[in-house]
């Protein structure tokens, strides 16, 4: 009987016909959804579209600040190869300056000792140019000047480390170097800013040498003793070439 009663029902449910206005509505809600999801992708479009379809009176502005973006950019990047004498140097330390403003006091102290390195690389490279030499070599030992003086407090500031000392032993060989190559005196041999880094430096190397001297020969264990006495005296410079003469430096 059961059976019987479904079968009945089904048979009902087959003679049902859809009512029109449901269908139309159905079909109605079906295409605006389909209309708002293409209007959505046709405004967005529309929106990148007006970005670069600006109206007369915005294109100009628009413009002009793209070319200010990438110009300020570019010359920014040409700034970085700038040494003293040359007209975007200012640029170049303006830059500089910015950066080091955002480290820490004592990345601050580190670069500012890498600053005169920099400096002395800058000179170095006015030395083997041919144009306006003069004018640049005067500017570039005067700035490395204003570096050393600036390096030497920082120097004092920083902790004993290996990365001080491959630091300060660059500054010193790139001195002598650019001196060699200029055959003048760059620096004021007798100022305590430039005796700081001989100081620094004799000191490291004989304090290292002496917890190795066992290890030394008979001939390096008498210059030893001649550097320290040169460091005690307060010759600083005689020191660090004396302490040449146990280990000769490497050349560039």
């Amino acid at each position: 009987m059961d059976e019987l009663k479904l079968i009945k029902q089904l048979e009902l449910l087959k003679g049902i016909k859809p009512n029109q206005n449901w269908a139309a509505f159905s079909k109605g809600t079906i295409l605006s959804k389909e209309f708002e999801k293409q209007t959505t992708f046709d405004s967005l479009f529309e929106g990148i579209g007006h970005a670069f379809a600006t109206p007369r009176y915005v294109a100009p502005a628009l413009a002009s600040l793209i070319t200010l973006i990438f110009g300020t950019a570019l010359i920014t990047a040409q700034a970085g190869n700038a040494v003293p004498g040359e007209s975007l140097y200012s640029l170049k330390q303006v830059y500089e300056n910015a950066q080091m403003a955002v480290l820490s006091p004592e990345d601050q102290s580190i670069a500012r000792v890498s600053q005169l390195d920099k400096r002395l690389s800058e000179l170095d490279r006015i030395t083997k140019e041919s144009e306006n030499q003069g004018k640049k070599l005067v500017a570039g030992i005067a700035e490395a000047q204003k570096a050393l003086v600036v390096a030497s407090k920082e120097l004092a500031k920083l902790p004993a480390s290996e990365e001080k000392v491959q630091l300060v032993g660059s500054i010193v060989s790139k001195i002598e170097k650019i001196e060699k190559t200029t055959n003048a005196a760059i620096m004021q041999n007798s100022s305590e800013d430039y005796q700081a880094f001989y100081k620094f430096l004799a000191l490291s190397e004989i304090e290292e040498l002496e917890s190795n001297e066992k290890n030394l020969t008979r001939e390096q264990k008498t210059l030893l003793t001649q550097a320290r006495e040169a460091f005690d005296l307060g010759n600083y410079i005689e020191a660090v070439e004396t302490i040449y003469k146990i280990q000769p430096k490497t050349e560039e």
